[in-house]
Parts: C-alpha cells; sequence; structure tokens
C-alpha cells in the first residue's frame, strides 16, 4: 500500500543522504506526489516517524500518475548542510492542527532558512493562522484570491527568514484549471512587480484539500555580494501569442552565485517557434535545445546539471520523452523525478521539462 511505499521512499532517502555526507536532520522541504488524495494521511504518517522533530515545509499534490501504475507516492526531498549551526525554523506547526485534518501528524514549519537559502511551504489561498480558506466558490476571481493571499504570506515569510522579493529565484505555479490561469498570474504579476523570476507553470489534478484551487512553490536565494543574474527577461504579454493577457515579468534564466535556474522548457523554441505538433519526442528534445543553450549564456553547460524533473501528459509518451531527454544528458547523471500531470499552460504542450544547475568550483 501507499503506507509502504512511503516507508520504503523515507529509508532510501536516509540511505542516500548518509552516503552524500548529510542526514535527516539537513532535510528542509518534502515535496510528496500522490495518485489519489485518500493515501494522504497514511503516507505523511508513515513519513512523520523518519521527521518526527525536524519540521519542514511541505507542498502536497495530487498528480495523474508516476513513472509506473503501480506507484501511488513519490517525495522529492531538499536538504542542505549548514555551514554553521543548524537551520532556522520559521512558524513551526503541526499538520493535524490544520483545517481538521487531526488524523494526520507531521511536523511542519512555515519556512526554513538554510545558509543563503530560503524554503517557503506551498502556499496556498490559506490565512497564516489557519483561521479562514479565501476563495471557496470554484471560479477564476476564487482561484485569483487564493494567490493573492499566497502572495501576501510569501512577502511576510521571506521578510521573516532575513530576505525580500528581490531574492526571489524561480516559481512553480500550480492550478487546479487552466481557466484560472490568467486571473492567477495577473494577481502574480502584481506582487512580483520587476523582480523578473523564472517559473514552471503547471495544471494539477488536486491539492491537499479540495477547497485549493492554486498553490506555488519559490526558490529563494538570498543576494550576497551581486544581485542575481536575470537572463531573457520578458513580459508575458507581448511574449506569449495566445492571446492571453497575464501580466508578469519572467525571465528564462536566474544565475544566483553558482547556481543556476531555468523556466521549465517545453517545446517551444526560446524564438518562440513551437516544435513537434502531437510529438512528445521532439518537443522534449527542442525543450533540452534550450536548456542547453540557457545554461550557456548563464555561464555553465549541460554538465552542470544536478537535478531534472520531467512533467508528461500522458504515460504513453514517457519512452520517447525520456530517450530524448537521454540523449543530451549522457554521462550526466542527474539525479530526476517523472511525473504525468494534467496539463501545462497550452493544450498542444505534451512535455516540461525543469533542470536545476550547479556550477563546479
Amino acid at each position: 500500500g501507499a503506507a509502504e511505499q512511503a516507508n520504503q521512499a523515507m529509508q532510501n532517502v536516509k540511505t542516500l543522504l548518509e552516503k552524500a555526507g548529510s542526514s535527516l536532520q539537513h532535510i528542509c522541504r518534502v515535496t510528496t506526489y500522490l495518485t489519489d488524495p485518500g493515501w494522504r494521511a497514511p503516507v505523511y504518517n508513515t513519513v512523520n516517524r523518519y521527521l518526527k522533530d525536524i519540521p519542514t515545509v511541505g507542498t502536497g499534490l495530487i498528480v495523474k500518475g508516476l513513472a509506473k501504475p503501480e506507484m501511488k507516492v513519490e517525495l522529492d526531498i531538499d536538504a542542505v548542510i549548514p555551514e554553521t549551526g543548524s537551520h532556522t525554523k520559521i512558524r513551526t506547526f503541526d499538520t493535524g492542527d490544520w483545517f481538521g485534518q487531526s488524523s494526520l501528524r507531521r511536523s511542519s514549519c512555515w519556512a526554513v532558512r538554510a545558509n543563503n537559502e530560503i524554503y517557503l511551504r506551498g502556499l496556498t489561498g490559506a490565512a497564516m493562522d489557519g483561521s479562514m480558506m479565501y476563495g471557496l466558490g470554484g471560479t477564476p476571481e476564487d482561484a485569483a484570491a487564493q494567490a493573492d493571499q499566497a502572495m501576501k504570506n510569501a512577502r511576510v515569510l521571506v521578510e521573516e527568514a532575513g530576505g525580500s522579493f528581490d531574492d526571489i529565484c524561480k516559481l512553480r505555479v500550480y492550478t487546479g484549471d487552466r481557466a484560472y490561469r490568467e486571473a492567477v498570474y495577473q494577481v502574480l504579476g502584481k506582487h512580483l512587480g520587476d523582480t523578473y523570476p523564472c517559473s514552471t507553470g503547471l495544471i494539477v489534478p488536486g491539492f491537499a484539500r479540495p477547497e485549493i484551487l492554486f498553490e506555488i512553490d519559490m526558490a529563494i536565494d538570498l543576494v550576497d555580494a551581486a544581485p542575481h543574474q536575470r537572463i531573457r527577461k520578458f513580459h508575458t504579454d507581448t511574449e506569449y501569442k495566445d492571446g492571453q493577457k497575464l501580466g508578469t515579468k519572467f525571465c528564462k534564466a536566474v544565475r544566483a552565485g553558482n547556481r543556476i535556474y531555468l523556466r521549465g522548457q517545453t517545446g517551444t523554441s526560446l524564438d518562440g517557434e513551437f516544435v513537434g505538433p502531437g510529438d512528445a519526442g521532439a518537443q522534449a528534445d527542442q525543450a533540452m535545445k534550450n536548456i542547453t543553450t540557457l545554461l550557456e549564456e548563464a555561464g555553465g553547460s549541460i554538465n552542470d546539471v544536478c537535478r531534472i524533473t520531467t512533467y508528461i501528459a500522458h504515460r504513453h509518451h514517457r519512452d520517447e520523452v525520456y530517450q530524448a531527454t537521454g540523449r543530451h544528458l549522457k554521462g550526466v547523471y542527474a539525479v530526476g523525478t517523472g511525473l504525468i500531470v494534467g496539463g501545462f499552460a497550452k493544450p498542444n504542450l505534451l512535455v516540461e521539462i525543469d533542470v536545476e544547475a550547479e556550477l563546479r568550483n
């Protein structure tokens, strides 16, 4: 069952962290992907046996599928070895005290400061004291209200952790329906102003609770000696040709010290030409070409890729997509996560690829 799979996943996490010179104590964020919301309590309670006294931030998403049909749960783990002392945990709480989820026990917090990085929990339309949830009607306007509350929460948390919105490098924007996209992004644009993060936008079948329409994850790297380098800045209203007015300023890559964050890449070339209609392998190949170009523009190369997350629309695309990415990543040996999601920014997209890279000293 799901609990057994979660238990094996956490045993693997413990082993791998120790082999990397780390430990469970260094975990900052746990992202939980489930294929059925009914498995949430057994999975979270299993994870909590390993992380009972280690509050982390978390994001919980329902996906259409994982690499194999029999897989019920997948965990993505972010861990940072502290330079000195231990991580700073901000606003700790137990998930079981949150919106009537008494069957679900999990040591959590709202933010983690780990060296120069800030990790936030996946932010929704919930008030930070748990007193209410905004946007309960299921309309695009309700999704926008949830996005507005999420961004207000983000600003408070980032500042409490010692940062600002200028430190935001990457967004992952999850919506429950493509119809919410325009309303949500206009809200994001209002809050972000001239920040110009890179972003990945996904349609997912569900979230931790049915009333959630929108969730956002952020990668935040504190500006140190020099401001982050933001590559290929653009405004969505001039860049996108599909008629949607998203009202947001983004970029295609961010260099933060030795870390490179990229926008989620699809079958659309960096010049805006769509490649491979109906051909997931061709779209993945174009995405990887984009990734190679952007990494080089940021001062790195494909050999610096540490993590790749591959989102596909249908399981039957998996072989051709992985073959295409594998050709580009030959000899790189990045860690990877593969997910089947509900959709992307446009219906003709069949795959989106996220990578994170770290330049070698």
